[in-house]
């Protein structure tokens, strides 16, 4: 009769060296492919991409380290690559939920999201059903001799695709091509369009807020000199989280914030217990120059940052985009706060205890009433821009910018 075999002694069948080196060849090859793919999309598509790199790195290292462990029967090696891959995965998480706790969960203003979204198509000339006004232009002004390139801060492109509307045609300002001629973007570049952009990508007049001191350096440099003609008015507002009992600050209290002197609420009498966080905007930016010159010769504290990967693996820092946290306070232009974005849950401030209405606007009561120009240079290149220019200070134009939703200057 047989017996049962023994098998607790029967030794362990382990893969053929040849295929235990394919396995650790297939597994570089794999987590090679992972890690560089992986990190091009954390590069582009995170805040914190320099810390989920490293994690990645970590974790594909450790992987490949537990995969090699196995083929060479090294328990050693797996025992730390098995740590590797846990401390990998732990601090990417931590710092996931440490940015989703601290920024994310709150509402963005200023950027194209479900809050803070801007429908930029329904402003876009000639396209139907759009909400730009219609304005019957007199003959004299409409373009003529060629079709300006026109670009617009973002606050005040719907001025300027009204604008357009109405001087110029269809078929060029609403064509496929109509990049070539109309555009808009933030104000931190947008006057090097006008001298330092060849081709298609330049451009004959921008509408803006008056440029900074260093963006008419730079245009100097380039034997360039800006021509300002003023064609609307706005108010340059503050605002916070519609929770904050706050309604008004004082230009006194509005440079204690901006320059550190005060942290919380209640050190410029807000009965609020929350941390001041003010935001601001990139340097060279139409409301960071704005409040620059508010701020006289008070220093301007440093501004909230978010951590970035560059190319070559640097790193570099990004000035954080508001979010309506509730202590948080930020800044931009009443129009754009209140007709362009869905700004969510913010109240608008007064200053010195007078609100940014319009009529406060055209009085000149509000105290931050700021300008917006068609700046061009002073040999234009467009025999169009000077028709341009008078249109937007005629009647007519006048009634345009009205009707658009600002105030004339």
């Amino acid at each position: 009769m047989d017996t049962p075999h023994d098998t607790s002694a029967r030794p362990r069948r382990r893969c053929h060296p040849i295929w235990r080196t394919l396995a650790v060849l297939a597994a570089a090859a794999a987590l090679g492919f992972a890690w560089f793919f992986g990190s091009i999309l954390l590069l582009f598509g995170s805040v914190q991409a320099g810390i989920h790199v490293s994690c990645l790195t970590g974790l594909c290292l450790g992987l490949f380290a537990l995969i090699l462990g196995w083929a060479a029967g090294w328990r050693w090696l797996r025992r730390i690559a098995a740590v590797v891959v846990l401390i990998a995965i732990a601090v990417s998480g931590t710092a996931a939920f440490h940015r989703w706790y601290t920024v994310d969960r709150y509402d963005r203003v200023h950027e194209a999201e479900s809050v803070g979204y801007v429908d930029w198509p329904r402003f876009a000339p000639f396209r139907e059903g759009n909400a730009l006004p219609v304005c019957d232009a007199p003959a004299e002004f409409r373009f003529q001799d060629s079709s300006p390139r026109i670009r617009a801060a973002y606050a005040l492109y719907p001025i300027a695709a009204a604008a357009i509307q109405a001087l110029g045609d269809k078929e060029t300002y609403g064509g496929g091509q109509a990049w070539q001629y109309r555009s808009f973007g933030g104000s931190d570049d947008l006057f090097a369009w006008l001298y330092d952009s060849p081709g298609n990508y330049s451009c004959d007049a921008v509408f803006g807020l008056a440029p900074s001191d260093d963006q008419v350096a730079a245009a100097a440099e380039h034997g360039v000199a800006f021509n300002l003609t003023p064609i609307a008015r706005d108010a340059f507002v503050f605002f916070v989280h519609a929770d904050n009992p706050c309604t008004n600050l004082t230009t006194a209290q509005v440079r204690d914030i901006y320059s550190g002197r005060a942290r919380t609420w209640r050190d410029v009498g807000v009965p609020f217990d929350a941390r001041l966080v003010p935001f601001q905007r990139n340097e060279n930016s139409g409301s960071q120059t704005t409040l620059e010159r508010i701020m006289g010769g008070t220093p301007i504290m440093p501004p909230l940052k978010e951590d970035r990967l560059g190319g070559m693996g640097d790193i570099f820092h990004d000035v954080a985009d508001y979010r309506n946290r509730s202590g948080a306070i930020g800044f931009s232009f009443r129009y754009y706060a209140t007709e362009l974005v869905n700004a969510g849950k913010i109240r608008l401030l007064s200053l010195d205890g007078v609100p940014p209405t319009p009529e406060n606007i055209r009085s000149g009561r509000y105290p931050f009433v700021i300008e917006s120009y068609l700046v061009t240079t002073t040999a234009p290149r467009s025999p169009d821009v000077q028709r341009l220019a008078a249109f937007l200070t005629s009647p007519s134009g006048r009634a345009l910018v009205t009707a658009v939703g600002y105030v004339p200057p």
